[in-house]
């Protein structure tokens, strides 16, 4: 198995890790879950990286759950714009 293949599906097996709450739970949970499960993730790597670059873990992780709030939020309200532009909503 090259690299290439092994990114490649270390990608994919990160990815399917968010099907299973919504294959399991209803939606609203599955969504909360999901979003607590990509966050949690984000701040282990964060971690990670912060050590590797020698920066305050602190810093790194917060500057990157922020960011990721932020995306999150936006997409929200984004959608609900949509939904009501397009009556859905």
């Amino acid at each position: 198995m090259d690299v290439n293949n092994l990114y490649f599906f270390a990608k994919f097996i990160f990815a399917m890790t968010f099907i299973v709450p919504i294959l399991l739970l209803p939606l609203t949970m599955a969504i909360i879950v999901s979003i607590i499960w990509g966050l949690s993730l984000l701040g282990i790597v964060s971690f990670y990286l912060a050590k590797q670059q020698r920066a305050e873990p602190w810093k790194v992780i917060g500057e990157h759950l922020l960011i990721a709030l932020m995306v999150i939020g936006a997409t929200h309200y984004a959608g609900d714009w949509i939904g009501t532009a397009f009556g859905q909503g």
